[in-house]
């Protein structure tokens, strides 16, 4: 799977600061090139897939378009983690010294052998003077020492492993999406661009048919954007226009009145107080990425899912308590908005109250700290 990758092919919801491919703020950049190619299709399925229509099956097989998103969240993980990876094997060589080898010398017509196992040594133990071969095992037991001490103190092979298995999982993803039938225009355009990120990172193949399947890509962009709906009344989102001080005021709103609905010990209070609480979780972290730059509608295309937002805020900087963390991923992985909205029946399988409140307490502290602004 030919799934290296550089700078170029980062998606709109990447870490750090994020910033829409160079073009117009609505609609397409005036040229799509190699240079921005990905992002924009990424862009675009990402709207594309988060807005509701009457073609979108509602039973049967997972479509595509549900296939997607899974598959490029995991494929942005294993980017993630092959960069930290190089980086941290960067670190390794400079405190190890040095791969974990051994230097042997005057190896019949070789002045200088390089032996990377005591299996190797062992291998020309007859070529070797007794002391040369006590040297050399010496000298691999320290660099395997010095090797593991380091690898252990960075991390080094957890990288690796966390990088392969991400690899592994969006290769399985990415073959099931593409025999999966597509239902829509959209579909066929996601199916292509995962084809083209995990064959064609760089976008420099240029055997056939890797060029034509690029300018494929760029025709099914344009036209899934001309039949988008365009709103001709005002922003096509509501809250699209909001500022980021803006929303945080609306969270503080929410915030305080799940508080004032906590003062009394009715257990009918329990429920609309949650709601709140929740709410006020969401336009929180929508407030700390809309500052570092992530687009609106990527964020919107989330939907309920706070943990996804915790995880990008995280990667942006937004540094909570992995208590908290797991809390907000736990959240999502329950649905527990929905429950409580239309599941009386599921109320029992809720977190507790207190501990929601204790996150939207965390959230609006560190997120208004992060961003500098006062209650």
């Amino acid at each position: 799977m030919a799934d290296s990758e550089n700078s170029r092919t980062l998606p709109a919801f990447a870490r750090g600061k994020i910033k829409s491919p160079a073009g117009t703020s609505e609609g397409l950049p005036h040229n799509i090139d190699r240079r921005n190619l990905l992002p924009v299709a990424a862009r675009l399925l990402s709207t594309l897939v988060a807005e509701p229509g009457d073609h979108w099956k509602l039973s049967g097989p997972t479509p595509v378009r549900e296939m997607w998103p899974r598959w490029y969240t995991c494929h942005q993980q294993r980017v993630r983690a092959t960069r930290l990876r190089e980086k941290l094997e960067k670190q390794l060589l400079e405190e190890a010294g040095g791969l974990p080898v051994a230097t042997l010398r005057n190896v019949g017509k070789d002045d200088v052998v390089k032996v990377h196992s005591f299996a190797d040594i062992n291998r020309m133990a007859s070529q070797l003077h007794a002391e040369h071969l006590s040297q050399a095992r010496a000298e691999l037991r320290w660099r395997r020492r010095r090797w593991k001490e380091a690898d252990r103190r960075l991390g080094y092979s957890a990288t690796v492993a966390l990088e392969q298995e991400l690899a592994e999982q969006a290769g399985i993803s990415g073959r099931v999406m593409w025999i999966t039938r597509p239902s829509s225009l959209t579909e066929v355009t996601a199916k292509l661009h995962c084809l083209i990120v995990m064959h064609d990172p760089s976008l420099k193949l240029e055997d056939a048919p890797w060029p034509e399947l690029r300018t494929m890509l760029k025709d099914l962009i344009r036209i899934a954007e001309k039949c988008r709906p365009k709103s001709c009344n005002g922003p096509a989102y509501p809250g699209k226009a909001a500022g980021v001080r803006d929303i945080l005021n609306l969270a503080k709103q929410y915030q305080d009145a799940a508080n004032k609905l906590g003062e009394g010990s009715s257990k009918l209070n329990q429920a609309p107080r949650r709601l709140l609480a929740l709410h006020a979780m969401e336009l929180y972290l929508n407030a700390f990425l809309i500052a570092k730059g992530v687009d609106p509608t990527t964020i919107r295309g989330f939907r309920r899912d706070l943990g996804e937002r915790a995880r990008l805020a995280s990667d942006a900087g937004l540094v909570l308590r992995k208590r908290t963390v797991v809390h907000l991923a736990t959240l999502s992985a329950s649905n527990e908005y929905d429950v409580v909205s239309y599941a009386p029946e599921l109320t029992s399988t809720l977190s507790q109250v207190n501990r929601v409140i204790a996150t939207v307490d965390e959230l609006s502290r560190k997120v208004r700290k992060a961003l500098r602004v006062s209650s």
